[in-house]
């Protein structure tokens, strides 16, 4: 159906830099660190920190506790998607591996997926399409 992009991950150096500026715990057992420190209540400092970076690695780290925290909020998802959604379209060679990620293509049904799969999907689609054309 859709080629999956090239993988990326976190590096150490990233995780490292992130952990100390937003004063987030890092500890070796922490493999998935981004999933395991994002706190849905801390997504406006995510988010605003992620405005000021310039280093692509800490922006691709911060954007998995962004898609964390979101994907976690109760009552404000909402208020938090278009916002996120602009960030991903505007970086989305950074992102695709992990927009790819949640689009969770292998699960047709989409309520049993995660609450922000169908929005990742428009984002991939929508931005893999626009390659098509070009």
């Amino acid at each position: 159906m859709y080629n999956t992009p090239a993988p990326r991950y976190e590096t150490a150096v990233a995780i490292k830099q992130l952990a100390t500026d937003l004063n987030l715990p890092n500890e070796r057992w922490m493999q998935d660190w981004a999933y395991i420190v994002s706190n849905p209540q801390h997504i406006d400092t995510y988010i605003s920190h992620y405005t000021k970076l310039s280093n692509d690695d800490q922006k691709f780290t911060l954007m998995m506790l962004i898609l964390q925290a979101l994907e976690e909020q109760n009552t404000q998802i909402n208020k938090y998607k278009s916002e996120v959604r602009e960030l991903l379209q505007h970086e989305y060679p950074l992102h695709a591996y992990t927009i790819f990620h949640w689009c969770s293509f292998d699960n047709e049904d989409l309520n049993d997926c995660w609450r922000i799969t169908p929005m990742m999907r428009e984002i991939f689609i929508s931005m893999n399409t626009l390659k098509e054309s070009d």
